[in-house]
């Protein structure tokens, strides 16, 4: 599995003290994006959301969805 995108928002999150968390909820769409579109037809634009409590760093992903992608099958 490839885990540039954790190691990339681990070091925007815990290294790069001066990142906009807005900025990190942009970067997370982008790089998620692609993938949702992979599996699921999207009816709008996903919508990330940032939020700090305590020490944890909580993301909330919002996807509207007009269909879930057919699995297990090859098309003609």
């Amino acid at each position: 599995m490839d885990y540039s995108i954790s190691n990339r928002m681990e070091f925007i999150l815990n290294k790069d003290k001066m990142c906009d968390p807005q900025r990190v909820c942009e970067i997370l769409k982008e790089e998620l994006k692609p993938i949702i579109e992979n599996y699921i037809s999207l009816k709008t634009e996903p919508m990330v959301r940032y939020k700090k409590e305590d020490n944890k760093n909580i993301f909330f992903i919002e996807i509207n969805a007009e269909r879930i992608k057919p699995f297990g099958y090859i098309p003609y």
